[in-house]
């Protein structure tokens, strides 16, 4: 009869967990391998995100600081007139509506006296409250601005409210 012949088998090379020199071949050396360079991923992102945030952060304490100053200048110097007579004005503070998301200001106004009366202060002269509304307008690509008036001088509507 033929001779089978027998083929050699291979061996696949497999590493051996006594052998010192085989430390990298174990399963538990790659798990935690993985685990700390996500470990350093993760720290990096995070820290990349907290100096972001604190930039931001600063960044809009300068802003609120700025629109706090433009928007007691801006209820100053409009024009704004009651029954065809000047007005003084004061800023008593500014919000954002929840209804809406509309941006407000509140300020007080009264009519400005007559030549020979004297005042020490808006109070002097019995003012009455408004409210000035800002809305985007998106058919004009800018903003409009209403007022609503109010006899309550701590109305201002539901939501963020910062007073002056």
């Amino acid at each position: 009869m033929p001779k089978k012949t027998i083929k050699p088998k291979k061996t696949k090379k497999s590493c051996v967990y006594d052998d010192p020199r085989s430390v990298f071949c174990r399963p538990s050396t790659w798990i935690v391998a993985v685990l700390a360079l996500a470990l350093f991923v993760i720290y990096g992102i995070s820290m990349y995100g907290f100096k972001t945030l604190g930039k931001r952060t600063s960044l809009e304490a300068a802003e609120l600081k700025t629109f706090g100053h433009i928007a007691k200048t801006y209820i100053k110097d409009m024009e704004f007139e009651v029954s065809d007579q000047p007005t003084i004005k004061e800023a008593t503070g500014y919000g954002v509506s929840d209804e809406d998301g509309v941006l407000y200001i509140t300020f007080d106004f009264a009519v400005y006296p007559t030549s020979g009366t004297s005042y020490s202060s808006l109070e002097d002269l019995n003012p009455r409250h408004g409210i000035i509304y800002f809305q985007y307008d998106a058919e004009r690509d800018t903003y409009g601005h209403a007022f609503s008036y109010h006899d309550d001088a701590s109305y201002h509507p539901d939501g963020t409210y910062v007073k002056f």
